[in-house]
């Protein structure tokens, strides 16, 4: 299920769905935890009697705000206007949502406001405690080293007025939010084991008048964090947060921006905040926070892939956010094995994840790895110190990282001078992929431009016949004049033609020219047999099978943002920006309401599909219009 507006410090990490209900809330030194699990937090509201729970149909806007990680959501019940205001606060952990209601009914109501709170501490809800604790006017919820406090304040100094703890999912159990509905709590102070909560604030609204409403959760790791937090607990406080977390993300969002139409620059913008909230203080980017897809696998996509967050330190970096990018080199040169290769994926406090990829084919040893992913991280490096010359910040990175991972590139060849057999980057065939050849070949050209900086002729012109090596190789073997244009891979010694979107990378890692007659082939078959009839975009490869709507031979695979992305940075190159900028416009029209991007379109009817947001759709979104800007600029 989509995900909108998410929301983070590097520590905390709240996303909400379609109905506004937050489903996700990670919380622990690096947001490592989920401590919802996709189970929804119901807000509800109540005019005069009548009750409901907040969902899409209420619902008229749900999006960021004015170009901060503040999201704004606007909906009526019963003729009173709602607008709420979310945040995570840049620096504490806490999360604050304001409640404005304003009474265009020309006369009083009573005004009644529900909180659900449904965590599954560490993910699962054996042995939960929900208590309401008089001391700090709020429920909180805590189990081992995890503790939730949430509350309620008004203008006026008025905390909740009532509560309700009590167990959910037992039996004919549905929870406490069924409390609600009957506008009264039953004001049970405790319940154990698999447990929610919901408090209530109340009030009488006048005729013409606002009212102003702050609810909050803070989190921490025992009770003394609790109490230091709340001891800060007022209206000018939060109203502070609020507005410092507000200026901050403003300021932030604005550091470099591409020279584009208003709604462009502001999907942008949004991409840079859904990018950074994945981002953690350790270093770690996740792939994406939307835990739905734990429903169908029993696992996510809440890791971090080396590939997908090189891209994602790229794209931050570029954009002028190098702060993020330093930290993910610094947490890949702990991550790198001792042969010189980084694992398949990790968990987001820098531990090695779980993983397909077997050990073992046919009865051999083999590396577990994706051999692109490896190399990324070099690229990504080079493309940091070419933008920022951050000689102080490299130096260290050069004989821990650099150097220990292009060895291992340049060791890790068959007899031609190729990559020997990985993973492809689509995690799903083990052999010699051109991507991997192309990020290779891009990684061993950085290492060599590294050695120069640091003075290492040797090691430079290793590097750099490797890479000429490997280039000339490839043409030799990977390209058919019979089919006239480049094989995706060599499997078991054989070439596989499968039109794979993949392809671009030759072009996207400067490892060919964009005008090269074999690469101008290549790219028109891509054009031509991965382009999905009727909702558009670009698939990952010919009849590809991952989440596939139906069987249906007309359709090549579900379209991609990123396969659709990359085309367009190809014809960009190529110097077509006609096509370039249409396939971005393609992109910018399956945004959700708040810009978020999934991974996957559904072919039939162009809504999202997989997980939603998807942090590599999002930083090639970025990576593109910085481009494209750049390159319009540039001819004009």
């Amino acid at each position: 299920m989509v995900r909108y507006t998410p929301l983070g410090n590097g520590r905390l990490l709240i996303a909400f769905d379609t109905d506004y209900r937050i489903v996700d809330f990670y919380y622990s030194k690096f947001a490592s935890e989920n401590h919802s699990s996709g189970h929804p937090f119901y807000f509800g509201v109540s005019v005069d009697g009548n009750f409901n729970w907040i969902d899409r149909n209420a619902i008229k806007h749900m999006d960021y705000y004015d170009h901060t990680m503040v999201s704004v959501v606007n909906y009526t019940h019963n003729g009173i206007d709602f607008e709420n205001r979310d945040m995570v606060d840049i620096y504490k952990d806490i999360f604050i949502r304001r409640v404005v209601a304003e009474n265009k009914t020309g006369k009083d109501v009573n005004l009644k406001i529900f909180f659900h709170q449904n965590f599954y501490i560490y993910g699962n809800d054996i042995g939960d405690t929900a208590a309401y604790f008089p001391e700090y006017r709020g429920v909180i919820h805590y189990k081992g080293g995890r503790y939730f406090l949430a509350s309620t304040l008004d203008e006026s100094g008025n905390f909740c007025d009532q509560y309700a703890t009590g167990v959910k999912d037992v039996g004919e159990l549905k929870g406490t939010w069924k409390d609600a509905e009957d506008n009264e709590l039953s004001m049970n102070p405790v319940a154990i084991g698999s447990v929610d909560s919901v408090i209530r604030h109340s009030t009488t609204l006048k005729a013409g008048s606002k009212f102003t409403l702050y609810y909050f959760i803070i989190a921490g790791r025992n009770i003394n964090d609790i109490e230091s937090e709340y001891s800060n607990v007022n209206v000018q406080y939060l109203q502070k947060l609020l507005r410092r977390t507000t200026n901050y993300w403003e300021l932030w969002s604005s550091k470099v921006t591409p020279s584009l139409d208003s709604d462009t620059t502001a999907l942008y913008r949004r991409s840079l905040f859904v990018t950074k909230s994945h981002a953690n203080d350790l270093g770690a980017i996740a792939a994406s926070c939307d835990s739905d897809i734990l429903k169908l696998s029993h696992d996510g996509y809440y890791y971090v892939w080396p590939r997908d967050a090189s891209m994602a330190a790229y794209a931050l970096s570029i954009s002028g956010h190098s702060e993020t990018a330093r930290r993910f080199f610094a947490l890949m040169e702990d991550s790198l094995s001792e042969e010189g290769y980084l694992y398949h994926k990790y968990n987001v406090d820098g531990k090695i994840a779980s993983s397909w990829l077997p050990h073992v084919m046919n009865g051999k040893s083999i590396y577990p790895i994706q051999e692109d992913e490896t190399a990324l991280v070099v690229w990504a490096l080079w493309e940091y110190f070419r933008k920022y010359n951050d000689i102080g910040f490299t130096a260290p990175y050069y004989e821990r990282l650099i150097t220990r991972a292009a060895d291992f590139m340049t060791n890790f060849v068959d007899n031609n001078g190729l990559p020997k057999p990985s993973f492809d980057l689509w995690e799903e065939r083990y052999g010699i992929h051109a991507y991997t050849v192309a990020t290779v070949y891009a990684a061993l050209k950085a290492a060599s431009n590294f050695a120069n900086v640091f003075g290492d002729p040797d090691l430079s012109e290793k590097y750099e016949n490797a890479a000429e090596r490997m280039y000339h190789a490839f043409d030799e073997r990977f390209y058919s004049e019979d089919t006239g244009y480049y094989a995706r891979a060599i499997i078991d010694g054989k070439p596989d033609f499968t039109v794979d979107s993949a392809l671009t990378s030759l072009v996207l890692f400067g490892m060919k020219d964009a005008d090269d007659p074999k690469v101008i082939s290549t790219m028109q078959r891509i054009s031509e047999d991965l382009w999905v009839n009727g909702v558009g975009g670009i698939a990952r490869y010919q009849n590809d099978r991952y989440m596939r709507v139906k069987d249906d031979p007309s359709v090549p695979g579900n379209p991609w943002i990123i396969t659709t992305l990359w085309m367009a940075r190809y014809y960009m190159r190529f110097g077509d920006f006609e096509k370039a900028w249409n396939l971005i416009q393609w992109v910018k029209s399956h945004r959700q309401k708040s810009g978020i991007f999934s991974e996957q379109i559904n072919p039939y009817n162009g809504e999202p599909l997989s997980v939603s947001p998807l942090v590599w759709s999002h930083s090639e979104f970025i990576i593109s219009l910085l481009e494209y800007s750049d390159l319009i600029r540039n001819r004009s």
